[in-house]
C-alpha cells in the first residue's frame, strides 16, 4: 500500500459525501431537539456522579456513567470479550474521537490520561504531560496504586480511522513492559465524521449530542511484550503496526505535530481562498453597477452620481432606478448645470437641459394626468439617451 500524505489521515468536513446533506437537513429538528435534551440530561447525570465519588458507591458511579454513555448515544459492541486479557493493565488504542475513553471504560473500566481532572468522566490528570520521562513515571505509579486499567492513545489526536494512523508516541511503551492493543471503530447512521482537522472539543461534542447514535466496535488484540533490548520506540511502533494491519490501515511516520502544522496551512489556505473569490467576485459587480450607472446618468444628467450608485446597489436594474428618480423615490440635490455631465454634441446638451427641467416640474393634481405626465416623461427621457447613443456613436446621418 502506497504511503499516504498527511492529509489524508484526516477529514475536511464533516459530511462525507453532498447527497448524505439531505439526510441530515430533514433531521436537523429533531437532532437540535435530541442534542437539548442530552444536555440537561447530562448534566443532571453528571452532578449525581460526583456525589457518588464514595468507593462504597462505586457500582451505583458506574450505573451513573452507563446512563451518560446512553445519553451520548454511545453504545458499544464488543467483538470478542473473550480475548480481553484482565491481567494487563494498560490497553493501547488507536484515536478516532473526543471520547474514544467512554465506550471503553464502559466495558473495561479504565481511566485515561487528560489535561482535565474528571473522574465522572473517567478522566485523570498525570502530572508532567510536557515531559515524557516524568510522565511515563507517574502513570506507572499510578498502576501500582489502582486496580482500574489504564487507557493510553499514543497518536494524541484524533484521525479519521480510514487510511492510516500517526506514528505511536514511545511513552506509550515505558508505562509498562506488557499491553494489550485494542481497535476502535466508530459509525454513525447519518455518515457524520467524528472529527475534523480543524474541529475542536466543543464541536465534536456536538455533533455526539446531535447524531442520533454512535456506535463503537471493540476489539481486541494479542498481548503485546517487550522483547530483550527492545527500544520504547521499537515497541511502541510494533504496537502500531499490530493495530493498523487489523484495521487494514498504513502505520505512518507523521506526528500529532504534523497534523498541527497540517491544520495551519489548511486554515491559512481556506482563508486565502475565500478572500480570493470575494476578492474576483467584487470587482465584477461594481464593474456592473459602475456600467449601469453611466447609462442612468446619461438619462438624468441632474442626479448625482452616488444616489444613482446608491439606488441601483438596492435593485440591479437601470428601468427600475429611473423609475424610481421619476417617482420621488431617490432623495437626492439636483447637479447645478455646471456639474451636470455632458459630451461635445450641443444636441444632448439641449436635451439635458429639457430632461432638466422636466424633471424639475410639478406633477399636475389630477392622478391621470400625473401618470400620463410620467409615462411622457419616462418616454422622453429614454427617447433622449437614445438619442444621444446614436449621434455619439456616429449611428445618425448628419443632413
Amino acid at each position: 500500500m502506497a504511503s499516504p500524505e498527511i492529509k489524508d489521515l484526516f477529514f475536511k468536513t464533516r459530511f462525507v459525501s453532498g447527497w448524505h446533506l439531505l439526510g441530515v437537513v430533514i433531521y436537523s429538528p429533531v437532532g437540535l431537539v435530541l442534542a437539548l435534551l442530552r444536555v440537561f440530561i447530562s448534566l443532571q447525570a453528571y452532578l449525581l456522579a460526583l456525589l457518588l465519588l464514595v468507593p462504597e458507591l462505586s457500582f451505583i458511579r458506574g450505573l451513573v456513567l452507563r446512563l451518560i454513555g446512553l445519553v451520548l448515544g454511545i453504545f458499544v459492541i464488543e467483538e470478542n470479550p473473550s480475548q480481553r486479557d484482565k491481567s494487563v493493565k494498560v490497553l493501547v488504542a488507536n484515536h478516532v474521537t473526543v471520547l474514544d475513553h467512554i465506550p471503553v471504560h464502559l466495558v473495561t473500566g479504565c481511566f485515561s490520561p487528560s489535561v482535565w481532572d474528571v473522574w465522572p468522566l473517567c478522566l485523570k490528570v498525570f502530572e508532567g504531560s510536557q515531559d515524557k520521562h516524568t510522565f511515563g513515571t507517574n502513570l506507572r505509579s499510578h498502576l501500582s496504586s489502582c486496580t482500574a486499567p489504564l487507557l493510553l492513545q499514543p497518536e494524541e489526536t484524533p484521525t479519521n480511522g480510514r487510511v492510516g494512523l500517526l506514528r505511536f508516541s514511545p511513552w506509550c511503551a515505558t508505562v509498562a513492559p506488557t499491553v494489550q492493543p485494542v481497535c476502535l471503530q466508530p459509525w454513525r447512521p447519518l455518515e457524520i465524521t467524528t472529527s475534523t482537522v480543524s474541529a475542536t472539543f466543543s464541536t465534536d461534542l456536538f455533533w455526539f449530542l446531535f447524531s442520533p447514535v454512535t456506535v463503537f466496535r471493540i476489539r481486541y488484540l494479542p498481548v503485546v511484550k517487550r522483547q530483550e533490548g527492545e527500544s520504547d520506540e521499537d515497541m511502541a511502533d510494533r504496537i502500531a503496526q499490530s493495530i493498523a494491519k487489523e484495521l487494514g490501515l498504513v502505520s505512518t511516520k507523521f506526528t500529532a505535530k504534523d497534523k498541527l502544522e497540517y491544520k495551519k496551512r489548511y486554515l491559512v489556505e481556506l482563508s486565502r481562498s475565500s478572500i480570493t473569490h470575494s476578492s474576483q467576485s467584487a470587482p465584477r459587480i461594481n464593474y456592473e453597477i459602475q456600467r449601469m450607472a453611466s447609462q442612468v446618468a446619461e438619462v438624468l444628467p441632474y442626479v448625482p452620481y452616488d444616489a444613482i450608485i446608491r439606488d441601483l446597489s438596492r435593485t440591479r436594474s437601470v428601468d427600475l432606478t429611473i423609475s424610481n428618480v421619476l417617482e420621488g423615490a431617490v432623495r437626492f440635490t439636483p447637479l447645478p448645470p455646471e456639474q451636470r455631465a455632458s459630451t461635445s454634441s450641443s444636441n444632448r446638451t439641449q436635451m439635458s437641459s429639457t430632461v432638466s427641467s422636466e424633471a424639475s416640474c410639478s406633477f399636475p393634481r389630477s392622478a391621470q394626468d400625473r401618470m400620463m405626465t410620467f409615462v411622457e416623461r419616462k418616454a422622453r427621457l429614454i427617447e433622449a439617451a437614445r438619442q444621444r447613443y446614436m449621434e455619439k456613436h456616429g449611428l445618425v446621418d448628419k443632413q
